[in-house]
This record gives structure tokens, C-alpha cells and sequence, in this order.
């Protein structure tokens, strides 16, 4: 009997959307009641570390926004990784020299809980220039886990994109809306302004800008929906959405800039250097 598998698959596929998921609003009334619970809590810049700053916040996280894109990993990956940097630094103090270490460690752990491929230990150890060793990441990885109590099932931005698209009626007006708002939260979860902002703001912002970047017919009707439905003001919607641009503004290719400063005991990651992301040079703004 022959049991070889002859079919070719050159493409992930995926499941289908399922309507009672979008037709039924619990899903919508827990995530926003549960997403508190994994908001990190606290300014740990001022109040806990005292040896990291947000600059150097902002580089680790672009670091691993391009081992996700470099390794094309799922979207929800990097979300979850960022969220679980954030909460331990609430919770943990350590030193900057250990932050790409704590980085690398929770790309791994999110990889395992929302990835169908996991990120390799050694993969990651070479995407540090080999600053870290596969023991440290072990090591690291128990840690992580300790400290936040196992609770690493966290709502991001992410969660939020598909149920707000699917439940609006301008959610089908143009193909590329979910690809642009994915890439927008992605950038946003870099950026150490929006540490504390709850993930239900985070995907609110990120789809108005995609639908006004994209130049939508439907604006007016999305920014509205959108506050109703994540029940965020508008004037606070505003402001985030300003957020989002600036930060694209920054990502996008543009005139090479001066470097910034090294400042001493700071090692950036060394491999590879922060570039921009692939998906944001395919948005048209």
C-alpha cells in the first residue's frame, strides 16, 4: 500500500473566517473587559527601571518587528512578543545590556503560543550577532514565564482588527484595509509612547489611518463606527491616529539622518541593523 503524499502545498493556508464568531457581540464585550488585564499597568520607565530608556525600548522592539519580518512569521507574533516585554519590565528590573536578551526570549515564547512554525533557539541567537546563547534564552524563557505567572495568552491589537473590519459594512471596501491596519499595529508596538495604550485604542487608530491613508470613501462612517464600537472618544482617537502617522513618517525611507549618540553600556543589536520593515513600503500614504 502506497501512503506517500503526493500533494503540493505552495502556499500556508488558512481557515475560513467563521460569521457566528463576528455575528456575536461577546467576543467584542470580553476582549474589551479582559484587555485591562494584560495593559501594561505602569510607566516602568520612571517607576520601576532604572537603567532603561525609552530609546533603547524602541530600538529591541524594531530589532524584532525585522527578525518577524525576516522570517515572515505569523502577525500576531510580534504583538504578543512586545506585550510580554512590556508587562515583565513592569514587574522586573534589569539592566540595558540584557534588554535584546529579554527581546529574543519573548519572540520565542510567542512564537510558541501563536505561531505554527516556532522561532528557532539558535536562529535567534544568530540574529543577536551571537550576544546570546541558547542557554541564556532557556534560562530567560523560565523567567519570563515566572514573573508574568504563566498568563501569556495576552489580547493585542491584533485581536481587534478583524472583528471591527468583519462587523463594519465599509469593512469590504478595499482588499488591502486588513494588510495596512496589521502593519500599522505592528509599527505602533514599537513605539514607547504607546506603552499603556490599551490594544483596543492601538487597532482603533491603526484602521482609520489605514481607511483615510488608503483614501477610503467610507471615513467618516469608520471613525465613527469605531468609537462606538470600541467605545474610545473621538478627540482620543484623533490623537492616536496622529501617533500612527508619525510613526509611519519615521519608518519610511527617507534622507539618511545623522546616527544618534551611543550612549555607554547600551549595546544595540548588531544583526541585522533596523531598516524598514518590507510591509511598510507597500503602503500608500
Amino acid at each position: 500500500m502506497d501512503l506517500a503524499c503526493t500533494e503540493k502545498i505552495t502556499a500556508p493556508t488558512y481557515a475560513p473566517k467563521d460569521p457566528n464568531i463576528f455575528n456575536d457581540f461577546r467576543v467584542m464585550k470580553h476582549l474589551l473587559s479582559d484587555e485591562v488585564l494584560y495593559t501594561p499597568h505602569t510607566n516602568y520607565f520612571q517607576h520601576v527601571q532604572t537603567d532603561i530608556q525609552p530609546f533603547m525600548r524602541k530600538v529591541v522592539a524594531t530589532w524584532m518587528l525585522e527578525v518577524c519580518e525576516e522570517q515572515m512569521c505569523e502577525d500576531q507574533i510580534l504583538p504578543l512578543a512586545v506585550n510580554l516585554m512590556d508587562r515583565f519590565l513592569c514587574v522586573c528590573v534589569i539592566k540595558r545590556q540584557q534588554l535584546q536578551l529579554l527581546g529574543a526570549t519573548c519572540l520565542l515564547i510567542a512564537s510558541k503560543v501563536r505561531s505554527t512554525n516556532i522561532l528557532p533557539i539558535d536562529l535567534l541567537c544568530a540574529y543577536t550577532d551571537y550576544s546570546v546563547t541558547s542557554e541564556m534564552l532557556v534560562s530567560w524563557e523560565l523567567l519570563v514565564l515566572s514573573k508574568l505567572k504563566w498568563n501569556i495568552a495576552a489580547i493585542t491589537g491584533f485581536d481587534y482588527i478583524d472583528q471591527i473590519i468583519e462587523r463594519c459594512s465599509w469593512g469590504g471596501e478595499s482588499s488591502l484595509l486588513r494588510r495596512h491596519a496589521h502593519t500599522l499595529v505592528s509599527i505602533c508596538y514599537t513605539e514607547p509612547s504607546l506603552v499603556q495604550t490599551p490594544p483596543s485604542a492601538i487597532a482603533a487608530a491603526c484602521i482609520c489611518s489605514a481607511v483615510r491613508g488608503l483614501k477610503l470613501s467610507s471615513s467618516n462612517a469608520a471613525t465613527r463606527d469605531v468609537c462606538s464600537m470600541v467605545s474610545i472618544e473621538s478627540e482620543t482617537l484623533e490623537v492616536l491616529v496622529t501617533i500612527v502617522d508619525n510613526a509611519v513618517d519615521k519608518v519610511v525611507p527617507k534622507t539618511p539622518e545623522k546616527p544618534p549618540k551611543a550612549v555607554e553600556g547600551f549595546e544595540s543589536p548588531q544583526y541585522p541593523q533596523p531598516e524598514t520593515p518590507t510591509e511598510v513600503e507597500n503602503i500608500y500614504f
